[in-house]
């Protein structure tokens, strides 16, 4: 996948995607010590990232394929079938049977098909592979594919353009695809930045195989970050990070509870548990000029309410 993904093929999928997603904008922060350049990927029209490797992958295919598939606790979920409805293809989700219940319905009203499974990401990622051979569907991975791994690296592309040369770049980490491509990018026009990826203590299954040299499997995480609970890297997209990141570290789930509420009071911005992950480390450790890329704001209607109260 490393030679697969490079800054051309981010800057191409930044034009196939063109039409279909927002180009967000660049926020500015200030802490002692440190300067933040956030990238509000809340604010994309299904409220994260995930859209950009959605269309990156799905512009490329025959507009007569029997339909797609994929596996997600939400936010790829989402993606993909608003992707899928706008190209005109019919979409097939597995869900978690404990994904957030926001996610699940805007899934459904996207017009998706929802199969629903276990809680165990493998179970639901089995499924998808189960679906695709046996109704022809064809697989749309949240993480581990180099045209979606390029799709989610164009937000730091826009990020760059925006911000210039940045000291650090933080940015959560999943299976890996969001900061396979961000990092491409970073290498490729800030190689001087560090690149720093978060994951939940609850959750570390990159920094472990990190230190380990190797995938590691972590058990379930138990994290509020719904979208951080992967159980190992991507294997493509591992051979990308171990190349590309200086360090993973981690956050508390109280942690990320008040990093929506700072957030929410300071920035005017509505994050869920995932996308406030980058900020909290930024928060905690930031130094100089630091690109923040803020991955989702899918947030259950009661869990915001709790972050409102917080002070």
């Amino acid at each position: 996948m490393i030679d697969a993904l490079d800054l051309a093929a981010v800057r191409a999928a930044a034009v196939r995607i063109a039409p279909h997603v927002l180009r967000t904008p660049m926020l500015r922060a200030t802490l002692p010590g440190c300067e933040l350049l956030l990238k509000p990927e809340c604010l994309q029209p299904i409220g994260a990232f995930k859209l950009r490797g959605a269309f990156s992958l799905m512009t490329t295919l025959a507009r007569d394929v029997p339909g797609v598939v994929a596996h997600s606790s939400g936010n790829h979920a989402q993606a993909v079938a608003c992707a899928a409805a706008t190209l005109g293809m019919h979409a097939v989700i597995v869900m978690p049977s404990d994904a957030p219940e926001l996610k699940r319905r805007r899934t459904a009203e996207w017009g998706a098909e929802l199969v629903i499974v276990g809680t165990d990401s493998d179970e639901r990622a089995a499924k998808a592979e189960e679906l695709a051979a046996s109704r022809g569907l064809v697989p749309v991975p949240p993480y581990d594919h180099p045209l979606i791994a390029a799709g989610q690296g164009t937000a730091a592309l826009e990020l760059l353009e925006d911000a210039g040369l940045l000291d650090r770049f933080y940015a959560p980490v999943s299976g890996g695809g969001l900061m396979a491509g961000c990092s491409t990018v970073v290498a490729a026009l800030c190689p001087t930045a560090e690149v720093v990826g978060v994951e939940p203590q609850d959750g570390d299954d990159t920094r472990r195989s990190l230190a380990a040299g190797a995938r590691v499997t972590v058990p379930p995480p138990r994290t509020l970050a719904d979208g951080l609970r992967v159980r190992r890297p991507g294997a493509l997209t591992f051979e990308v990070l171990r190349r590309r990141i200086a360090r993973v570290e981690l956050v508390s789930d109280e942690e990320l509870l008040d990093t929506m509420a700072f957030a929410l009071h300071e920035l005017r911005l509505v994050l869920e548990p995932s996308g406030a992950a980058a900020l909290a480390v930024a928060r905690r450790e930031g130094r100089g000029r630091c690109g923040v890329l803020l991955s989702g704001g899918n947030v259950d209607p009661g869990l915001l309410a709790t972050v409102a109260a917080r002070r």
